[in-house]
């Protein structure tokens, strides 16, 4: 861990100048970067047998997830996607089966309607999480929200006295790796992380068994 945190001035604008080179990608080249990270993660998946995983909802120049959704719908994996809870730093779960599900919320990124969509009960095997940037470290860059190292901490608390806790991971274009993230002590580092480049996976202590 990083134990110099950046001051909150630097740290939006290392947000800001990360959010800069996301969005210079261009769509067309975004596309084909997505399609090949969502190729590499879905083998990942099928290797592994996942059965269920939460999944972010692709907003402006963030990494296309859809390709993983329809394959995980195409082989009988469940999909979760968050709903932000307004006011708060956390999220809920919900179910998605189909695209009709979907509202535009709060902050103008779709997510699940609760008057259509069925709350997931569960613990996902996975989460798939977005980013401003990435490290080989285990190192991301959010958004500042903490949204979803709460919920990740949240389900894994739920995991303490037994069962697998969720495998937390990164999904994003190459680009956007840098050689390091600066991370406070309550950042959360990822499990492993997914690019166009294929899959990287972080060895930390309490994660190692969570591979077999």
């Amino acid at each position: 861990m990083d134990h110099n945190p950046l001051t909150p001035a630097l740290k939006r604008e290392l947000r800001s100048r990360a959010g800069v080179l996301r969005d210079a990608l261009g769509s067309e080249l975004r596309q084909r970067l997505s399609m090949e990270a969502c190729l590499h993660s879905t083998r990942w998946m099928q290797e592994k047998g996942i059965s269920s995983m939460m999944v972010y909802l692709p907003f402006r120049s963030e990494l296309d997830t859809w390709p993983m959704i329809h394959w995980a719908w195409d082989h009988g994996v469940t999909v979760a996607v968050p709903r932000s809870l307004k006011g708060t730093r956390d999220m809920e779960l919900y179910c998605l089966s189909r695209e009709d599900e979907l509202i535009v919320g709060a902050y103008g990124i779709r997510e699940p309607d609760p008057q259509t969509a069925d709350a997931f009960q569960e613990i996902p095997e996975v989460i798939w999480v977005p980013g401003l940037a990435f490290d080989v470290q285990g190192g991301r860059l959010g958004y500042g929200g903490g949204y979803y190292d709460t919920l990740c901490s949240r389900l894994r608390a739920l995991t303490m006295e037994g069962g697998k806790r969720p495998l937390w991971m990164g999904i994003g274009c190459s680009p956007q790796l840098m050689e390091n993230v600066p991370m406070d002590d309550h950042d959360l580092r990822l499990d492993g992380l997914v690019t166009d480049m294929g899959l990287i996976k972080f060895d930390e202590p309490e994660g190692e068994e969570q591979w077999n």
